[in-house]
């Protein structure tokens, strides 16, 4: 039987150093060797996906939580926001003071604050084509005030990711209700920076509906599709696969989701669930 396996980004294929553990990289490769298709589905955008994690050569990606589909290096289909949208919601956002990120295959808009939290600077040397993709987002402001334009015009964004920190005494049902019916507001992996955090999509756009597009251009039955994530975000595509499995240090209501839970991504995870499912 032939599967098509989709994978999560963070805290799945990489730990908490943003490497690819050796174990997963040999899995990976054999897998594909026998025949099988290994896929990316995650929140990032194209952009935010580094070299390093591309590098073991994946049959496709379905980025910004089914926003952008690409396989075997051809682009099928690649979404955004509605400006207007993207002004509205950011607007509440600033009136709240919290931080956030707009984010597409076109680039990362973030505020200030957010770009310190994931260390844009530190990571990515000034110049380098990876710190090129990250726009202020204070800066398109001004941008779009002295242009007489909105910020939506300036900042083509296909997925948000917010965080408040807990000195603003704000609650993520707090910002999912400030949303309103705008955007699909699901909670976020980003709890390293601040508890109460969060991703806004498109309605009706996930990352299962990636997954099950993405399975019916291939021609693949969903039976023999496989999901392996960690996180509230990863829902959709655990529950659309013909097989969920959840990290060992994934989420409770990812392992409550899943057919069945895996090791943690440091201790080859990811390796013994390809074993487990007899694709190596």
């Amino acid at each position: 039987m032939t599967r098509m396996l989709f994978l999560d980004i963070d805290g799945t294929l990489v730990g908490k150093d943003q490497r690819i553990p050796q174990s997963a990289i040999r899995a990976i490769r054999a897998a594909q060797g026998n025949g099988h298709l290994v896929l990316i589905c995650t929140g990032r955008a194209m952009p935010e996906i580094e070299p390093h994690i591309l590098a073991p050569g994946f049959d496709g990606v379905i980025a910004v939580s089914g926003m952008y589909a690409e396989i075997h290096g051809r682009v099928l289909f690649d979404r955004f926001i509605d400006p207007a949208v993207i002004t509205r919601v950011s607007a509440r956002y600033d009136k709240l003071g919290i931080d956030y990120l707009w984010q597409s295959s076109r680039g990362m808009w973030a505020t200030r604050h957010y770009m310190d939290k994931v260390r844009v600077e530190e990571r990515f040397p000034e110049g380098s084509p990876e710190r090129s993709r990250w726009h202020s987002l204070e800066v398109a402001r001004e941008q779009a005030r002295r242009g007489g334009v909105t910020l939506g015009d300036l900042v083509p964004g296909s997925k948000g990711t917010f965080f408040a920190l807990p000195e603003l005494g704000i609650t993520y049902e707090q910002v999912r209700d400030v949303v309103g019916d705008d955007l699909d507001v699901v909670r976020g992996s980003m709890g390293m920076f601040a508890p109460e955090n969060g991703e806004t999509m498109c309605k009706g756009v996930s990352k299962g509906e990636g997954l099950r597009f993405a399975a019916a251009t291939m021609g693949m039955p969903l039976a023999d599709t496989v999901a392996i994530a960690d996180s509230d975000n990863d829902l959709t595509m655990i529950g659309v696969a013909g097989i969920g499995i959840a990290m060992g240090n994934g989420e409770q209501c990812a392992k409550d989701a899943a057919d069945w839970v895996a090791d943690a991504v440091d201790a080859s995870g990811l390796a013994r669930a390809f074993e487990r499912l007899d694709v190596v």
